[in-house]
């Protein structure tokens, strides 16, 4: 029998990931708690499963059976074209060993020490980007602000220029979207668009690196990859040109979901906001409370090459699974009063990272960004306010804000 709570939401219709209403792209997570509650295994229109409750998408992630390579159904949706040969070719739905060979090559750029070495970077930058908003009234968040940060930061450790950013944002932008449950011939095209126009613009770089002689320690991702290649590691140059593009897109889109989301959960819990503003030190605590709330990379996917049998049922061999690990983090069987944004949540088991092999490479970066960013945004502005209501893209697979205005009070 359904809930009052969650049965109000869906009152008429069945609920279709590839017809969403205006209000998911508000807010998905009254949607993700009627489906908990009433059909947490639910069948999609194209035969997919959606996999919503906490211990069903951690089974699903440990099944090592699972696959991610999705070439057959993004050739039917895709079409041929440099779109397809992206989401295809990159270690996102490549499965071992190619997985693991492109992964190794990247790695040591995302280790904790790594990371480390970037403080001071990120640090540079939120400064001066604050310094810059310091005189205005009012703003947009996201553009002036939370987009600027993760852009600028993996453009340093691609070895590219940062006034590319906005070009590599925008171009980055259009080959995401395709990867909606639903989306329209003219996202399409213009992701095939998108992607050529990016691999056209990495080749210039990768030329460069090419035509010096190879780093014994590589500076930048660009050069690590040409190193590689020079050296006779298994390498293509579209894998090398496709990797970047997925790591490029990763170091700066989720990044700056997380910040406007984040944010925006903290106005609206004005206490938290003080408190992270007066006691930065909660924000290891703090960090991983937002994730958890604010998931900004919702849905994942996976294919099963057997029979599995989870918490929440049995699910057919070569059957396409979305797990919705947004609507996991907020489930009510693995966190007490998940509704509740809570800076100093112990435990937190979240699952914005997703896990097993391919568990978020960046996830370092943007713990280290989030970290200084927030808390010296509520030290420098403790009266910011917002202005009207924000508007979320419409985006299933990435929810995260596309303009928020704000105001310094």
């Amino acid at each position: 029998m359904k809930s009052a709570s969650s049965a109000s939401v869906l009152p008429d219709a069945p609920f279709d990931l590839f017809n969403l209403p205006d209000a998911y792209y508000d807010d998905p997570y009254p949607f993700f708690r009627a489906l908990r509650d009433n059909d947490p295994l639910h069948r999609n229109a194209d035969g997919s499963v959606l996999v919503t409750r906490y211990e069903d998408v951690k089974a699903v992630w440990r099944d090592l059976s699972g696959v991610v390579n999705r070439e057959d159904m993004y050739r039917q949706k895709f079409g041929e074209g440099p779109l397809l040969e992206h989401h295809t070719t990159t270690m996102l739905f490549r499965d071992p060993p190619d997985h693991d060979r492109l992964r190794d090559i990247v790695n040591p750029f995302f280790n904790q020490s790594s990371i480390e070495r970037l403080r001071s970077t990120v640090e540079d930058i939120v400064d001066r980007l604050l310094d810059e908003l310091e005189g205005r009234r009012e703003f947009d968040f996201i553009s002036d602000f939370a987009s600027r940060i993760p852009v600028q930061v993996i453009c340093d450790v691609f070895g590219v220029p940062r006034s590319d950013g906005p070009r590599i944002r925008d171009l980055g932008a259009q080959v995401l979207l395709p990867l909606n449950p639903a989306v329209t011939p003219e996202a399409i095209r213009a992701g095939h668009a998108a992607t050529a126009s990016f691999k056209e613009y990495l080749l210039a770089f990768v030329n460069q690196w090419r035509a010096r002689p190879i780093e014994e320690t590589p500076s930048n991702i660009i050069s690590a990859l040409v190193a590689s290649e020079q050296r006779g590691e298994t390498i293509t140059e579209d894998e090398m040109l496709h990797m970047c593009i997925v790591v490029l897109n990763g170091g700066h889109e989720t990044t700056t979901n997380l910040l406007g989301l984040s944010t925006l959960v903290l106005l609206h819990n004005r206490e938290q906001y003080d408190t992270l503003g007066k006691h930065p030190a909660v924000i290891g605590t703090g960090i991983e409370e937002c994730l958890r709330y604010s998931t900004p990379l919702q849905l994942q996917g996976r294919r099963t090459t057997r029979e599995i049998t989870i918490p929440g049922g049995t699910i057919a061999p070569n059957t396409e699974i979305i797990i919705a690990q947004a609507s996991a983090n907020r489930d009510e069987r693995a966190f007490a009063e998940p509704d509740r944004f809570d800076l100093t949540r112990r435990p937190n088991p979240h699952l914005a990272f997703g896990a097993g092999i391919h568990v978020c490479l960046g996830r370092p970066l943007a713990r280290l960004e989030a970290s200084i960013a927030l808390p010296r945004l509520a030290r420098r502005f403790p009266r910011l306010e917002l202005v009207g209501q924000p508007i979320f893209n419409r985006n299933a697979r990435f929810r995260g804000i596309q303009k928020m205005l704000v105001k310094l009070g």
